[in-house]
C-alpha cells in the first residue's frame, strides 16, 4: 500500500469511503443507526475541509482503492468556531455533536498557556479487513514534521472508539477528558449510545 497526503484528486474517493466503511463502524455510529441520508451532505463537507488544510491523509492499496484516512487540521486558541445551523442536520448527526460538543467544551482551558495551535485529527479510519498491520500508527505518525513547522505546538482528538483509543495510547495521547456513553442518557432517561463493537466511552486525548 501506499500513503500520501492527500489533494484534492483524492477528494470524491474519500467521501466514498467514508460512505461505504467510515459510516458503518460499529462504535458511534452503529449505536445510533446511523444511514447515507444522514451523512451524505455532510461527509463532503468535512472532507474538503479537512483536505483543504494540507494535512490529511489518504492510504491506497496497489490496486489504487482508498484503504485509510487520516483527516486532520489545525485549531488555533483564538479561533472562534463557525455557527452550525442544527436545523440543517439530521436527528442522528445532532446527537453526535452533542456529545463531541460537551467533550470539546473550554478543552482550551486544560492545556498549557504557551500552547496556542493545535495539530487536530478529525478522523481515523481503517477498512476492516486491513486493520492489524500498523496502518492506523502510520497515519497518526505521517506527516507530523509538518505540522510542527506550520506551528502546531500538540495534538489532539475526540477517540471515539476502543480500536482508535487504544491507537492513540500506543501514540503517546494521553486522556484529557473522558464522558462514559452509560451516563450520556437522552429523554427517556436511557444511554443515547450502546455501541455493537463494546465501546464504553469517548475521550478527548
Amino acid at each position: 500500500f501506499s500513503v500520501s497526503f492527500a489533494t484534492s484528486s483524492d477528494v470524491h474517493d474519500i467521501i466514498d469511503f467514508m460512505l461505504s466503511d467510515f459510516l458503518f463502524s460499529r462504535s458511534m455510529n452503529a449505536a445510533i443507526g446511523m444511514t447515507r441520508d444522514d451523512v451524505v451532505d455532510r461527509y463532503p463537507v468535512i472532507t474538503k475541509a479537512s483536505v483543504s488544510s494540507g494535512t490529511s491523509v489518504v492510504v491506497r492499496n496497489n490496486g489504487g482503492e482508498v484503504i485509510a484516512v487520516r483527516l486532520s487540521g489545525f485549531q488555533d486558541r483564538d479561533q472562534v468556531a463557525a455557527p452550525v445551523d442544527l436545523s440543517q442536520l439530521s436527528p442522528r448527526v445532532v446527537k453526535i455533536r452533542a456529545i463531541l460538543s460537551k467533550i470539546n467544551e473550554e478543552k482550551w482551558d486544560l492545556i498549557p498557556s504557551d500552547i496556542d495551535r493545535l495539530f487536530e485529527v478529525k478522523l481515523l479510519s481503517v477498512a476492516e479487513k486491513w486493520r492489524g498491520r500498523g496502518i492506523g500508527q502510520i497515519l497518526l505518525t505521517f506527516g507530523l514534521n509538518e505540522a510542527r513547522e506550520r506551528g502546531a505546538k500538540g495534538a489532539f482528538a475526540e477517540a471515539i472508539a476502543t480500536a482508535s483509543q487504544t491507537i492513540f495510547a500506543r501514540s503517546g495521547y494521553s486522556i484529557i477528558r473522558e464522558i462514559f456513553y452509560e451516563n450520556w442518557l437522552g429523554d427517556d432517561g436511557k444511554p443515547v449510545f450502546v455501541c455493537p463493537d463494546g465501546t464504553q466511552s469517548v475521550q478527548l486525548v
